[in-house]
């Protein structure tokens, strides 16, 4: 018989490029004492930026 735990996974941070607005999750990374968290994408596919700020701290207005 087949015993299914349940469970909800965590959510995935999102970062937004700063350049282009594109939405990514962050990849799951590992610490040195076993944690693991999210960062931020490297580099934008979209455009090449860098710059990435978290998806709570975005905040884009029309100007």
């Amino acid at each position: 018989m087949f015993s299914a735990v349940s469970h909800s996974p965590d959510l995935p941070d999102r970062y937004v490029c700063e350049r282009c607005h594109a939405v990514y999750a962050g990849t799951v990374v590992r610490d040195d004492d076993d944690t693991r968290h999210f960062e931020a994408p490297s580099e934008c596919a979209a455009c090449g930026s860098t710059a990435f700020v978290a998806f709570e701290q975005y905040v884009h207005a029309d100007v």
